[in-house]
């Protein structure tokens, strides 16, 4: 896991619709063609990695009003990021961006791992504030129905059912999010086999194309496609 923290000419709230706004992410996060809600906590996502277009979904795990947003991919390589907004004044704020990312997948003809991942996060960090201090980055939050955003009295983060209220990593969140859709495959195909007299069927998840690459489930090269 990679973390840089930059401050931004920016009130606080502005600077968080920005960072709700997934639509917004192809303007400041590399290699992010387009970003498309699915429902209203899931967004699907199109990446250029090395030249091949990739695909994959992910889960919005917490978007607390003027604190946090957090994502991560629901199957495949791991893809997680968790930042963190912090009022400096009424016309400044700070962000804190933690990225968790599988490097073979991310940036697979790179050979400094860790060290290329932290430059690229610092980048797309300053890409951002860049875009947000002049005003050309626009848009609004994803609706929220899905995932609470309400404050409580005590202050807590709203997150999803399971996740605990203090935030975690994006690799443990991650962790989290895949062992409850492996939970509920598995009792799906439990169901499947007694509803056929014990044979289980398959299906695809979400209703997507059943196709994967070498990337694993949820990642789908464009030349497979045609």
């Amino acid at each position: 896991m990679v973390q840089q923290a930059i401050e931004v000419s920016a009130p606080l709230h502005t600077v968080y619709e920005q960072l709700a706004a997934f639509e917004n992410y192809p303007r400041f996060m590399t290699g992010v063609r387009q970003v498309t809600a699915v429902g209203s906590d899931q967004t699907h996502w199109i990446m250029d990695v090395d030249g091949k277009r990739r695909e994959f979904d992910a889960q919005i795990i917490e978007r607390s009003p003027d604190e946090r947003v957090s994502w991560s991919t629901m199957e495949g390589p791991l893809l997680a990021e968790t930042i963190t907004l912090r009022p400096m004044g009424e016309t400044k704020t700070q962000i804190v961006a933690q990225l968790e990312a599988d490097i073979a997948f991310l940036m697979p003809s790179d050979r400094h791992g860790q060290e290329s991942l932290n430059r690229r996060l610092k980048d797309d960090l300053t890409t951002f504030k860049g875009l947000v201090e002049s005003g050309v980055l626009g848009g609004s939050p994803i609706p929220q129905s899905g995932v609470s955003s309400k404050r409580m009295a005590s202050h807590s983060h709203t997150l999803l059912p399971g996740v605990a209220a203090d935030p975690a990593s994006p690799a443990s969140v991650a962790a989290r999010i895949r062992n409850r859709n492996a939970a509920a495959a598995a009792a799906a195909a439990k169901a499947g086999a007694e509803n056929s007299g014990g044979v289980a069927g398959s299906a695809n998840m979400g209703g997507r194309t059943g196709q994967s690459d070498m990337w694993g489930t949820g990642m789908i090269n464009e030349e497979e496609r045609g």
